[in-house]
C-alpha cells in the first residue's frame, strides 16, 4: 500500500517508532551450561575453594578459561586475573589475654571461654592498659538524633560497646551503624585505644557467643595496599575482643547501673546512656603474619555506543567458599548454592550477551571475586582498585547464593528501594514473567552483607537478587525449603551439586539478570540514587 497523505506518513512513523521501542525477546538460557559449571566448581577436587588455596586457584583458572572461550576481553592486571595481595594473621602461639583490674584485685579472663578475638592483621604485637568506659551501642548518627559519645571522655580509654543498634533505627541504616567496622571507626575518631564488644540478650539468641568460640583459633585476613598497610586498618586501636555474657556482667559490678538494668532499658525501647566503669583492663594480642595472593577474575564485554561505552555495568559473584572442616567423613564444604550457582549464572549471562548479536551500549565487567567469606575483601579490593576509572562504574549487579531450589514466581531484590535500579528490576521481572516481593527477612539486613555493599561504599548503586519464596508449583513451600537449606546445608558439606540445585530455576534466574543488565546497559540515563537516600548521600560524594 502506498501512503501519500501526511496523516498516513505520520501513522507509519508511529508504527515504526513503536516497533523500535519494543524490547527484544529475552534469550533462553542453557541449563546444561550452568549444570556443568556448578558441578565442576562444587566438586571435591576444588576442596571448598578457600581463598589462597590450590582449589580456589583451579576455580579461578576455570572461570578465566570460560571468559576466554566466549571471546570476552581480559580486564585484570595480569590477563583475566587481578591478583589481590592478602595478609593472613594467625595466632602462632600468641593468643590474646585480658585482665580486669579493680580496687578488689585482678580478674583474668580465659581466651576461648570468656572472650574471643581475631589475630590482628595490623600488628604482630599489641598491648594496652586503660580505663573502661561504657558507650551504649557506640553509635554516632546525628541525623537520627543519636550520639552515644555525647558527654563522655573516651580519649585514651577502652570503650565497652553493645552489639546491635537501637530499635528506632531503620533496619538497613541501623545495620550500617551496627557494623563492627563502623563502631571501630567511631571509637577511633573519639580517641579510644581499644574496644570490648558485648552481646545483648536479643543478639545472643540469634548469634550465641558459643558459636563464635568455636572459631576462636581461626585465621584473619585483610588485603594490603602498595605500602603494605591492611585495607581496613585502624591505627592506634587495639584489635578488640568479644566478651561472653557472664564476664560482661562483671565489668558493671559496682557501676552506676548493672548490665541487666541496661538490658531492661533496651527491651523497653530506651537507648542506654554511657558512663565510666569502675575498672581498667589490660589487653594483649599477638599474631603471626603471612602474605599470599588470591585473584579476582575479571572480563569485559565492550560497549557499542561511542559515549556510553566508557561507562561500566559491573556483574559480581564470589568464587570462594569456606574450604574444609576438621573431623571424620565428608568435610568438604563444596558450596554449590554458595556460590558456584551464582558464578554459573554470571557465566551464562555473559554468554547470552555475547551470543545475542547485539552489543550492549555500555560496557559490561564480569568479576568473580575472592575472599567474600573472609569479609567481602575481594570485592572491597576491586571496588577500590578497579581496572577502569572509579567514577565510570555506574551500577553493580551481584550474584550470591541465588537459592536455586525450585522454579519460582517471584524475586527478592535487596537494595531496590535505594536507587532507580529497583524500578529497572521490577520491569525486568515483569518481562521474565516474574514479580518482585518484599524482603522476607529484614532483620538479617542482607543489603550490607554481600559483595554489592563494597560498591555501595564507593557510591555505586547496586542490586542483589535471590529467588523469592513463591514456588511455581503451588504444592511446594518455598519458605520451608529455604529455611531447610539454611539449617541443613548452608556452609556445610551437604551443600553439594546434587538434586538440590534446580536448573529450571537457574534458567529463570539467568534470564531476569540478563534483562536487568540489558536495560541498564542500553538505557539513556545511568542508574541514580533516590534523592535523600541514606546510602546515596553517605557514600556518593564525587569520585
Amino acid at each position: 500500500m502506498k501512503i501519500t497523505t501526511l496523516t498516513g506518513a505520520l501513522f507509519l512513523g508511529v508504527l515504526v517508532a513503536c516497533a523500535t521501542l519494543q524490547p527484544a525477546p529475552l534469550p533462553v538460557p542453557d541449563a546444561e551450561n550452568m549444570r556443568r559449571h556448578v558441578e565442576y566448581l562444587a566438586s571435591d577436587e576444588l576442596a571448598g575453594r578457600e581463598t589462597g588455596t590450590e582449589g580456589y586457584n583451579l576455580a579461578a583458572e576455570y572461570v578465566a578459561q570460560q571468559f576466554e572461550a566466549m571471546g570476552l576481553q581480559p580486564a585484570g592486571s595480569q590477563g583475566f586475573m587481578q591478583p589481590v595481595p592478602f595478609r593472613r594473621a594467625s595466632w602462632g602461639g600468641r593468643e590474646p589475654t585480658m585482665v580486669l583490674r579493680g580496687n578488689d584485685g585482678d580478674i583474668t579472663f580465659k581466651f576461648g571461654e570468656d572472650f574471643v578475638a581475631s589475630p590482628s592483621t595490623v600488628s604482630e604485637h599489641s598491648k594496652t592498659t586503660a580505663p573502661l568506659v561504657f558507650v551504649g551501642f557506640g553509635i554516632e548518627a546525628p541525623e537520627y538524633g543519636i550520639d552515644d559519645y555525647a558527654g563522655l571522655d573516651v580519649h585514651g580509654k577502652i570503650v565497652v560497646i553493645l552489639s546491635g543498634r537501637p530499635k528506632t533505627m531503620p533496619s538497613e541504616v541501623g545495620a550500617h551503624y551496627a557494623a563492627t567496622r563502623t563502631k571501630r571507626q567511631a571509637a577511633a575518631r573519639q580517641g579510644a585505644v581499644g574496644y570490648i564488644l558485648l552481646n545483648t540478650p536479643q543478639r545472643e539468641q540469634r548469634s550465641p557467643f558459643a558459636r563464635s568460640a568455636k572459631h576462636a583459633g581461626d585465621d584473619n585476613f585483610d588485603w594490603i595496599d602498595a605500602d603494605n598497610v591492611p585495607g581496613n586498618a585502624i591505627t592506634g586501636l587495639h584489635p578488640g575482643i568479644y566478651l561472653d555474657m557472664p564476664p560482661a556482667r562483671q565489668l558493671f559490678m559496682g557501676a552506676a547501673r548493672s548490665l541487666d538494668t541496661i538490658f531492661t532499658e533496651i527491651e523497653n525501647g530506651l537507648t542506654p546512656a554511657g558512663f565510666p566503669l569502675p575498672y581498667s583492663a589490660s589487653l594483649t594480642s599477638g599474631a603471626s603474619h603471612e602474605t599470599l595472593l588470591s585473584p579476582n577474575v575479571v572480563a569485559m564485554l565492550p560497549g557499542s555506543d561511542p559515549k556510553l561505552k566508557d561507562e561500566y555495568v559491573v556483574f559480581t559473584g564470589h568464587l570462594d567458599h569456606t574450604g574444609t572442616d576438621d573431623g571424620e567423613g565428608d568435610q568438604i564444604n563444596n558450596g554449590a548454592q554458595d556460590n558456584a550457582a551464582g558464578i554459573a549464572v554470571m557465566l551464562e549471562t555473559a554468554r547470552l550477551f555475547v551470543e545475542s548479536g547485539r552489543a550492549p551500549r555500555r560496557s559490561l565487567l564480569f568479576v568473580a571475586v575472592t575472599a567474600e567469606e573472609k569479609g567481602l575483601l575481594g570485592s572491597d579490593y576491586f571496588a577500590q582498585h578497579p581496572p577502569v576509572p572509579p567514577s565510570s562504574m555506574v551500577a553493580n549487579i551481584n550474584l550470591d547464593m541465588p537459592m536455586l531450589l525450585y522454579p519460582f514466581r517471584d524475586i527478592i531484590a535487596f537494595g531496590a528501594e535505594h536507587s532507580t535500579l529497583g524500578e529497572t528490576t521490577a520491569r525486568a521481572a515483569e518481562r521474565a514473567g516474574l514479580k518482585m516481593s518484599p524482603d522476607p527477612m529484614p532483620e538479617q539486613v542482607i543489603f550490607v552483607r554481600s559483595d554489592h555493599y563494597s560498591f555501595v561504599r564507593q557510591g555505586v548503586p547496586a542490586i542483589y537478587l535471590i529467588t523469592g519464596r513463591e514456588a511455581l508449583d503451588r504444592a511446594v513451600h518455598g519458605t520451608a525449603m529455604q529455611n531447610a537449606f539454611f539449617k541443613e546445608r548452608y556452609h556445610q558439606p551437604a551443600d553439594e551439586a546434587d538434586e538440590q540445585v534446580d536448573y529450571v530455576a537457574a534458567e529463570q534466574f539467568a534470564q531476569v539478570n540478563y534483562a536487568i543488565a540489558r536495560e541498564v546497559a542500553d538505557a539513556r540515563r545511568k542508574p541514580a540514587w533516590y534523592e535523600g537516600d541514606f546510602f546515596g548521600e553517605l557514600f556518593s560524594a564525587p569520585r
